[in-house]
């Protein structure tokens, strides 16, 4: 065999963080003949082929190629991506995507779209980079927006767009006419803060009221106008936090802040 398949496996394995042990477990044989495929000492049966494209979500044609080809498949992209996140822990997942996005963000605006970059071409960039270092990067098209601030990215396909009628603008107004008070933003994004790390926690009024400097009956007037579930707390007070499905919102209301 002819075909360098040893170096193939073992560049599948390392960037699906698979040792060979597990890789090993998975096909049946040992961590020993996984070494030896990969030092290509000796090959896999065609047999195991099959199996072994499976785990890592290829093609068998593609665990023989050297290299990927240009021409390779959306769908073959999204079975790697899918396979990457099912053998990626749990708590790492959101860290993986924030990752995808943003790079997902510099190929629209670069070279894949408009043949330039806005960071330095000859420098590589890693994907253990802190992306959100970044700073502001914004591209407008007809095609579509895609925006990447800080912690957050936003890809929109324009294509699908509809024309917002009037009472879509009313709708609109009413929605984001809540978050245009000081003291509304000042305590939805403090119970944001307080509870953004742990989604079973409800606070009191008490600790919202410490971090804003406000009153306990100052922070419930201003929860009349904001998203918030409560819940009865074991000691009797009662514990809030910003209803689940408003819990984006913040993200996307630090995108009106100015570039820096």
């Amino acid at each position: 065999m002819t075909i360098k398949i040893g170096e193939r496996l073992r560049s599948l394995r390392k960037n699906t963080d698979t040792t060979q042990e597990r890789l090993a477990e998975h096909l049946g044989v040992t961590a020993q003949a996984i070494s030896r495929w990969e030092s290509e000492t000796c090959y896999p049966d065609i047999e195991t082929l099959p199996a072994l494209a499976d785990f890592f979500g290829v093609s068998v044609d593609e665990l023989l190629r050297d290299e990927y080809s240009d021409s390779e498949s959306l769908e073959s992209v999204l079975a790697k991506i899918k396979n990457y996140f099912v053998h990626t822990p749990e708590n790492e997942c959101f860290d993986v995507a924030y990752k995808i996005s943003t790079l997902l963000h510099e190929g629209a605006i670069s070279k894949g779209y408009k043949n330039s970059l806005p960071w330095n071409v000859n420098k590589t960039r890693k994907t253990d980079d802190d992306f959100y270092k970044w700073g502001t990067s914004i591209c407008s098209e007809p095609e579509g927006v895609t925006v990447h601030k800080g912690n957050t990215v936003l890809i929109s396909s324009q294509k699908q767009d509809r024309e917002l009628m009037g009472n879509d603008v009313m709708s609109l107004c009413s929605a984001i006419d809540k978050y245009a008070d000081f003291d509304r933003l000042v305590v939805f994004f403090a119970l944001y803060e307080l509870t953004r790390r742990d989604f079973d926690l409800f606070v009191g009024a008490d600790k919202i009221g410490e971090k804003c400097k406000f009153s306990e009956d100052k922070i419930l007037e201003i929860f009349k106008w904001l998203p918030i579930h409560h819940k009865q707390l074991d000691d009797g007070s009662f514990g809030y936090r910003i209803e689940g499905s408003n819990m984006h919102l913040p993200a996307l209301l630090s995108l009106f802040l100015p570039t820096r």
